[in-house]
């Protein structure tokens, strides 16, 4: 087995597959037999593509929770190969359409081909996915990126930048709002059970009450504007 490819613990349809020249983490949920939705997808294609060989997986979905590339870049191969529609908020379509720009701005060396895009919610609210008969629910996050979202199957939050186990979002890239993104922080910890899972774009998964409660620079951060005061 591929090292990128690390099965997720206490689940047997969840893998992680960590990848990509700027390395962030792309999951593969299994819905039925032999198919699966692929989550932010970033620059490992092919580390991503020999996963699923491995798998033995069709993907039938890509779901991304924001725009940047190390979270969409490789949506298209996916898109061409197995005709899957790429799902994404609509604020976000500009920042997966600077992807190029911003690689360049990285000084990466690669260029990534951009998906057809199927674009999800309004200003106040998202939208639900259904493949196989799993639903994915898109929850609006904004302030990493503007179209920000946590994407929701069950009790498996897919939180991309809004959250980590540990640390924090900050990029200091263009459209981030830090104060936009502790009010989408504290609305993840209002809206869902502490039991939750929460698998970010970087990092390791843990509970959403452990991060709450053990994620100190999270707390530092929400400290700042008073936000975490009543659950600390």
């Amino acid at each position: 087995m591929s090292q990128a490819l690390v099965p997720i613990e206490g689940s047997d349809r969840l893998w992680r597959i960590t990848a990509g020249v700027f390395s962030s983490n792309c999951y593969a949920l299994q819905t039925s037999p032999g198919r699966c939705v692929l989550i932010d997808p970033g620059l490992g294609g092919q580390e991503i593509r020999a996963g699923l060989q491995q798998l033995d997986l069709t993907p039938q979905a890509v779901l991304c929770t924001h725009g940047h590339f190390d979270h969409g870049g490789s949506a298209s191969v996916f898109q061409r190969e197995h005709g899957c529609p790429v799902y994404l908020h609509r604020d976000d379509v500009k920042t997966l359409r600077a992807s190029n720009f911003l690689m360049m701005a990285f000084r990466i060396d690669a260029r990534v081909e951009l998906p057809e895009v199927t674009q999800l919610g309004d200003e106040h609210h998202a939208s639900d996915v259904v493949v196989d008969g799993c639903r994915f629910s898109f929850h609006t996050t904004p302030g990493h990126t503007p179209g920000s979202c946590v994407i929701q199957a069950g009790d498996l939050l897919f939180t991309g930048d809004t959250l980590y186990s540990r640390g924090i979002g900050l990029s200091k890239l263009p459209g981030e709002r830090p104060d936009q993104l502790r009010a989408s922080i504290r609305s993840v910890f209002e809206s869902f059970g502490s039991h939750c899972r929460v698998f970010p774009g970087h990092g390791e998964a843990a509970e959403l009450g452990w991060i709450r409660d053990h994620n100190l620079a999270l707390l530092r951060f929400m400290e700042a504007s008073g936000d975490m005061a009543q659950s600390t």
